[in-house]
């Protein structure tokens, strides 16, 4: 893994970079408006950086994330 930090997915799956994930219906401290796939860009302040089909950028808990393999 290339990440100092163990994440893992709602299911208990290691989340690794360029991992595509399913992002889940937003929070309240959410600012992405609608569940959606992305890809996994890096890892920040404990948090996973998902990139969408747009190009936009979002921190997620890595717990909310689910790794589709």
């Amino acid at each position: 893994m290339s990440n100092d930090n163990f994440y893992l997915d709602v299911n208990g799956t290691p989340i690794e970079k360029f991992d595509e994930v399913e992002v889940p219906e937003p929070n309240d401290t959410d600012i992405h408006n609608n569940e959606f796939t992305g890809m996994v860009d890096d890892f920040r302040n404990g948090n996973v950086v998902v990139v969408d089909q747009e190009c936009n950028f979002y921190e997620i808990e890595p717990e909310r994330l689910e790794v589709l393999k």
